[in-house]
């Protein structure tokens, strides 16, 4: 059974059938919906406010804290005490503090230097690992979803353009939006020879996309009768 459907822009956060999932956020120990919590708020507060979480105890508490590697007393400090990388730390163990099955990781290192990057995502791996639980990972950053995912869908405009494992993604894209993608992925040698695929052409607006393939009034090899229908077989 799969979360409930969003009506109107909104998920009922107090459905029973939402217990088992959680969701990880940019910076989850400043930001919070459906509500923010306050800067002077400490951290056992802020891991106590999901249910079932509320009803930890203090040495649950701290176990949350040690599986992402803090300390119990930094269960009574507050944001303005963290660096940004043991915020996110706090962020992950709200989550995991209600036992997810399913976790969500929207933008889980935007907001983090390159140099933690690399820690919160290998926390997040290992993590995942001993816990078993199934990790959606959402990203802007193409060099994060090759490190951390092993199955790959690529958006545009809010529809699906292509699915695959990742190295079949990485490797041989078959989507042009993709191929694009791909090609404006930075490259650190500036002798190595690039292959940049340049769109032409205006970005549909979201709030009227084209019918079919989102990407079609872009798209180089587009295809009249086909893509008009939906995202090229």
């Amino acid at each position: 059974m799969g979360p409930p459907q969003a009506r109107y822009g909104r998920v009922p956060l107090a459905d029973p059938r939402l217990m088992s999932y959680a969701l990880g956020m940019e910076d989850d120990a400043v930001q919070g919906a459906p509500r923010r919590l306050g800067p002077r708020e400490t951290t056992t507060m802020r891991i106590l406010w999901r249910e079932p979480a509320r009803f930890l105890s203090v040495r649950q508490v701290a176990e949350v804290l040690d599986l992402v590697g803090l300390e119990p007393y930094h269960a009574q400090r507050y944001p303005h005490q963290f660096s940004g990388g043991q915020r996110q730390r706090i962020g992950i163990a709200r989550a995991l503090a209600v036992e997810p099955r399913f976790l969500v990781a929207d933008e889980p290192v935007s907001a983090l230097d390159v140099s933690i990057q690399s820690q919160v995502l290998n926390l997040l791996r290992d993590l995942q690992a001993r816990l078993d639980f199934t990790l959606v990972c959402v990203a802007h950053d193409l060099a994060v979803v090759e490190h951390r995912c092993d199955r790959v869908a690529v958006m545009s405009l809010g529809r699906i353009a292509e699915v695959g494992s990742r190295d079949q993604v990485f490797s041989l894209p078959q989507h042009p939006y993709t191929e694009a993608l791909l090609s404006a992925i930075p490259v650190a040698d500036p002798e190595r020879p690039r292959h940049r695929t340049r769109l032409k052409g205006e970005m549909p607006s979201p709030m009227d996309p084209p019918p079919g393939c989102r990407f079609k009034p872009r798209c180089p090899i587009a295809v009249p009768g086909v893509c008009d229908r939906g995202p090229p077989p």
